[in-house]
């Protein structure tokens, strides 16, 4: 008897479920992308959209981490996992943000063309310098307790191979590119409201 692949995936999506820090209905839900490097501000901008919003988070690295545990994990497959996620949440009106570090414009474009159907997506680059992203990731410790907040290190090496790897937004792509400083929260109220 063989297991056809979206039993595995339906068993993949409610498991990657509990990664979800869901937030509340909207009569027009917003979508919300975050990219850039680790340190970058994008687990504390889904924070304060969530507290403040009521914004449902994504987090791809969450995902991940609760699908493949410590082991290598299939990026393509929790970013498909993450994309059902993010279509369905929407179809039920929540707003959502997705958290993804260093989301490549192949992750992106699947975004668009299988989540953004009827919603304009707000793309939001988030710019810092290495040696305050290098400060704050190694101020946040490590947790992998809370399914809805995983906290992980990230060595000088890999940060290298994740700054080597960045992709900017493409040109064309519409985004909203600001630098994570003391006045970010300001400049992203700006941005959704």
């Amino acid at each position: 008897m063989s297991v056809n692949t979206s039993e595995i995936e339906n068993t993949l999506l409610q498991k990657a479920f509990k990664t979800i820090k869901v937030g509340k209905v909207f009569s027009s839900p917003q979508l919300v992308i975050l990219m850039d490097l680790p340190g970058s501000g994008k687990t504390y901008v889904a924070d304060y959209l969530n507290k403040k919003y009521g914004f449902t988070i994504l987090s791809g690295e969450n995902i991940s981490h609760l699908l493949f545990e410590n082991s290598q994990a299939d990026f393509s497959l929790s970013y498909k996992i993450l994309r059902q996620l993010a279509f369905r949440l929407l179809n039920d009106s929540y707003s959502v943000v997705i958290d993804g570090t260093n989301l490549k414009l192949s992750y992106r474009k699947q975004i668009y063309e299988e989540v953004c159907r009827n919603i304009k997506p707000i793309l939001i680059y988030l710019l810092v310098d290495d040696q305050t992203a290098r400060r704050r990731i190694n101020s946040r410790g490590v947790d992998n307790h809370d399914k809805q907040d995983i906290k992980s290190e990230c060595s000088e090496e890999t940060f290298a191979k994740f700054k080597e790897q960045t992709e900017e937004p493409a040109e064309g792509e519409f985004c909203y590119r600001i630098i994570s400083d003391e006045n970010l929260l300001k400049k992203i109220d700006s941005v959704i409201i």
